[in-house]
């Protein structure tokens, strides 16, 4: 279970509306091509890398928010 500290919910709600703007991930940075609700507190955050090969034929990749929460904590 994740704690919701105070950074935790502000890097939520910048995550929610944050469509369109470049955000730093574990595979580079990227634009978030969408957001939309998970279970619980969590985000899935669609980041679009230009078609850049991140793994995915669509150069598209999903992630938590609590994932890219913990990436940007760990800087």
């Amino acid at each position: 279970m994740t704690t919701i500290t105070p950074e935790l919910k502000t890097f939520m709600e910048t995550l929610w509306g944050a469509e369109g703007l470049e955000i730093d991930t574990p595979f580079g940075e990227g634009i978030i091509h969408s957001v939309r609700t998970k279970a619980g507190i969590d985000l899935e955050v669609r980041v679009d890398f230009g078609g850049r090969d991140v793994g995915t034929r669509s150069g598209m990749r999903v992630f938590s928010g609590i994932e890219l929460f913990e990436f940007h904590a760990s800087k």
